[in-house]
């Protein structure tokens, strides 16, 4: 999966994944897969299509990557 241009490691649960985006940290992920709905513990490899489109409309609304 890739987000703003980072791929996501596949093996690590989307908690820890999100973190390798730059200005995303473990709090921020939390927030993240909360307000999308979404297990802490699910791995990238494994999200739907749907989860994948709401993690990624969350972060499209925040400042992250070459933005900061």
């Amino acid at each position: 999966m890739r987000i703003a241009g980072i791929t996501l490691p596949e093996n690590k649960r989307m908690e820890i994944a999100l973190t390798a985006v730059f200005g995303i940290g473990r709090t921020t992920a939390k927030n993240i897969l909360t307000t999308a709905g979404i297990d802490h513990s699910t791995k990238s490899q494994d999200l739907t299509p749907e989860q994948e489109a709401a993690i990624r409309s969350q972060i499209e609304t925040m400042k992250i990557e070459g933005d900061l």
